[in-house]
């Protein structure tokens, strides 16, 4: 006979410390991990995956390894609720993917751009996949999506940059 998943428990959230931004409802001080398949953001749609040795696994909602419905999921008593801690102050990865016309200096721009906002840059891959076109991947240092977002801007406002995404893998 198939049993019904466990509702979650409901917590007095003020009793609940968070770790590394995030708080998990219903256990206080647990480590947890960002999943690197779609790194989470603050202001993103997130849920915790119980890990097994682990801690909890933060992924965003419409992470492709989460389940659309994860009552139906193989262990759904292992989906928990958790959400970003109101002022979380430290640093998230993000990677982007900038497709330009190339031309001398671009990449020089780019970095300049990132600089001049204080943006760390944790990795930079530069190739030229079609004639004139440059494509670039870029893991940069940001606080949350709102920072992303003036990120993803400004370097919109570089002369050829035609399109900056945020990868989604």
């Amino acid at each position: 006979k198939a049993t019904e998943p466990k509702p979650l428990p409901t917590v007095d959230i003020k009793r609940v410390h968070s770790s590394d931004g995030v708080v998990v409802e219903g256990i206080d001080n647990c480590p947890i991990k960002f999943a690197k398949c779609c790194s989470p953001l603050p202001g993103d749609d997130i849920i915790g995956f119980v890990t097994r040795g682990f801690g909890v696994s933060i992924h965003k909602r419409d992470c492709i390894n989460v389940p659309r419905n994860v009552t139906e999921a193989a262990e759904p008593d292992r989906w928990v609720h958790v959400h970003w801690e109101e002022s979380v102050r430290q640093e998230f990865k993000a990677t982007l993917h900038l497709t330009a016309r190339n031309r001398h200096a671009l990449l020089a721009d780019v970095t300049t751009q990132l600089a001049s906002m204080h943006v760390m840059i944790h990795a930079i891959n530069a190739r030229e996949p079609q004639d004139g076109y440059a494509s670039m991947s870029l893991t940069v240092g940001v606080n949350g999506l709102d920072h992303l977002q003036s990120v993803i801007n400004r370097l919109l406002k570089i002369p050829g940059v035609e399109q900056v995404d945020r990868s989604r893998v």
